[in-house]
């Protein structure tokens, strides 16, 4: 039965230990503590103040009462002598009360003339030092037989008598009480303020919960589940709306690496099924050196698309990621767009296609890098020359402008459809007319990447019928 209890209290124990750790581990939790505690405080100071307040003001009171009672009986002992006063000590003493006043008169040597309550005199003992002729002194006194202490005025008078008046202090009872009152009204002030807090405090943390939940959603796979807009302040609403940002930039991000995925898998594919192709053909048929050759420069040349394609596919990664960090450093682009025009030129030429190169006669410095920017033009004039037919044109300008210098490329192509302008600066898109012209969906991609690594940007001009035109915006 012993170690029943024991362990029972222990469980309690803990239990407790638990339930405080808990309190004070939430963020719920310390704001009520918080604001408990400061209730607390503040109730308590204010009861200080008050405290102070009242006793000043009954002490005031006494020593009022105190200074009329030696006024009246100054003019008594003028007006009736020693025996009018001693008349007017009983007097009052009896309208007061038993034990509640007492008075007394002194000649110049101390000793008394006239007293009421003579027992209460002979046990306080109490004589002021030198008091001047018309100056007052108070004291505060207690003795064992009486309840509350006793006030007591001492005034000297002109002749060298002492009057001295006293009365019971009973203003003890009346701060007991108050503070009782007060004791009550502090619990309840805990008490009520604690819950007040807690739901406060609930109500402010309940956007968090809302986060919370909306992680713990996204964590379990469900992206579809926006935060509600509602009235729950400034700084909850914010965080609410960042984080619906966050979600709908995580969705979209999970849904273009799934769409990367399928690309990739389809273009991966296609080249090692002509690979594969290409050598089963060769092995299954009596095949010479010839054929052997044609199979290995195939096999070659596919592998060196797929080389090229994953290295494109890894570099617009770690550009998005910032894991390349592209070193910056003054550039000419008028410079770079003359040595991408020469080298795209024989390429041009064999389908008879004109570059037109429009650059003023001056320097066009930026702060950009080189290998960036030359990846940038080759795949705008590697697109351009793709969908140009034979013969057409294609025009480079170059131009600046107040806060940097724009870069275009037009053709007279096919042009892009409406709804393929939405899309074709994403990874591996390709509209219905590109589909028929070798290329992965990436070169323009790559052109928004390093863009906005040179904190520009990048848009396309097309009507869906005449040409397209890509321009380019790169800050000084």
């Amino acid at each position: 039965m012993l170690w029943t209890n024991t362990g029972s209290k222990l469980s309690s124990i803990q239990e407790g230990v638990i339930l405080r750790k808990r309190i004070v581990s939430t963020v719920c939790g310390r704001l009520t503590l918080s604001y408990t505690l400061l209730f607390g405080l503040l109730s308590l100071a204010a009861f200080v103040l008050v405290y102070v307040h009242i006793v000043g003001d009954l002490n005031q009171q006494t020593d009022d009462r105190l200074r009329a009672t030696i006024r009246e009986f100054t003019k008594t002992r003028e007006d009736g002598g020693l025996s009018g006063l001693q008349e007017e000590f009983d007097r009052e003493s009896t309208a007061a009360g038993k034990e509640r006043s007492f008075f007394r008169l002194l000649d110049p040597k101390g000793r008394p003339v006239a007293s009421s309550g003579q027992r209460v005199w002979q046990e306080l003992q109490w004589l002021p030092a030198r008091i001047p002729a018309g100056s007052e002194q108070f004291k505060r006194l207690r003795i064992h037989e009486l309840e509350y202490p006793i006030r007591i005025i001492a005034t000297r008078l002109e002749d060298g008598f002492l009057l001295q008046a006293g009365i019971i202090d009973d203003k003890d009872e009346v701060l007991e009480s108050y503070r009782e009152t007060f004791s009550t009204a502090f619990f309840l002030i805990l008490v009520l303020g604690g819950i007040g807090a807690y739901m406060i405090a609930r109500r402010a943390m309940s956007g968090v919960r809302e986060v919370t939940e909306a992680a713990g959603r996204i964590a379990a796979g469900d992206l579809d589940q926006p935060i509600s807009k509602g009235n729950r302040g400034e700084e909850i609403e914010a965080l609410a709306t960042m984080f619906n940002t966050m979600q709908k930039r995580v969705s979209g991000l999970i849904g273009e690496l799934k769409a990367v995925i399928n690309n990739v898998a389809h273009d991966l594919r296609m080249p090692i099924t002509r690979m594969r192709g290409v050598a089963e053909t060769t092995l299954t048929r009596n095949a010479n050196r010839e054929s052997y050759r044609n199979m290995a420069v195939t096999v070659i040349e596919e592998s060196d698309r797929l080389v090229s394609q994953i290295n494109t596919i890894l570099e617009l990664a770690e550009i998005d990621a910032g894991i390349r960090v592209l070193a910056m450093q003054k550039v000419d682009l008028a410079e770079i767009v003359r040595m991408a025009v020469e080298l795209y030129l024989p390429a041009a030429e064999e389908r008879d296609i004109t570059l037109s190169v429009q650059i003023d006669d001056q320097p066009y410095t930026l702060s950009g890098n080189q290998d960036g920017l030359q990846r940038l033009l080759a795949n705008l004039l590697d697109n351009a020359i793709k969908f140009t037919p034979d013969g057409g044109k294609i025009d480079i300008t170059l131009t600046a402008e107040k806060d940097g210098v724009v870069l275009s490329v037009a053709d007279n192509g096919p042009g892009i459809a409406k709804e393929d302008k939405e899309h074709i600066f994403d990874r591996f898109y390709r509209g219905d007319t590109s589909r028929s012209i070798s290329g992965n969906g990436l070169g323009l991609a790559l052109v928004k990447a390093i863009a906005r690594k040179h904190n520009g940007s990048v848009v396309v001009h097309s009507d869906g019928k005449n040409g397209s035109c890509f321009v380019v915006k790169l800050p000084q």
